[in-house]
């Protein structure tokens, strides 16, 4: 008697991951401009964090959100140079269900998140970028071209007073990210030899071989 022959069974499909996390938010474009970012002050702070560490890392993320007129949560999500370099990058989103930013804030800070005053937020991320510009960089161009400078306060709405440092030893301090290439390190020191003068800063700098560096 003839064997049946099994079917061939069919592979399963993976399941698709419905839920995207706010890190990996939509590409904006300037035909695509995110509405409620470009009026951000008008809504009431959400909430303000950053990581326990902050000062000592010398680069750290700060989150600024704020709470839509719907309940949802807009916000801005700084990467701040204290060093030397102000405001590296920046992702901004809006309608935000709350409970899935708040869900995410590990994800953008990296670890885990410390909710901070609003005014030490902004003491940081304006104090970053007056720093940087000082010695001539500016922030990274989705800073405004998403209307991330539209999610802080103005520079003056908040009194100063957690006597945040930038640079190190009184000094900028360049220190390399893993996405800078050798041209860029060379540029962005060149500029510190023009505007902070030779022997007025720091830096520390690898090519090549990660044993080899200049300093």
């Amino acid at each position: 008697m003839p064997r049946k022959r099994k079917k061939d069974k069919k592979p399963r499909r993976p399941k698709r991951n419905t839920q995207i996390p706010i890190s990996q938010v939509r590409k904006v474009t300037l035909e695509d401009p995110l509405k409620a970012v470009g009026s951000a002050r008008q809504y009431p702070i959400f909430g303000c964090w950053t990581i326990e560490e902050w000062q000592e890392s010398g680069i750290a993320p700060v989150v600024i959100a704020r709470q839509q007129d719907d309940g949802k949560v807009l916000f801005a999500n700084y990467l701040v140079d204290l060093y030397c370099l102000g405001i590296k990058d920046v992702v901004v989103d809006e309608n935000v269900p709350p409970k899935r930013f708040e869900r995410s804030l590990q994800k953008m800070c990296m670890q885990a998140p410390v909710a901070i005053a609003v005014e030490l937020a902004h003491e940081i991320v304006h104090g970053a970028l007056e720093y940087a510009r000082k010695y001539g960089f500016e922030p990274h161009p989705d800073f405004t071209r998403l209307h991330a400078d539209q999610v802080l306060d103005p520079p003056d709405a908040h009194p100063r007073n957690h006597n945040v440092e930038f640079g190190q030893d009184g000094k900028p301090l360049y220190i390399p990210g893993p996405h800078d290439s050798q041209y860029e390190s060379r540029r962005i020191v060149q500029t510190l030899e023009r505007t902070a003068g030779e022997g007025n800063f720091h830096y520390l700098i690898g090519f090549g071989d990660p044993d080899s560096f200049i300093e």
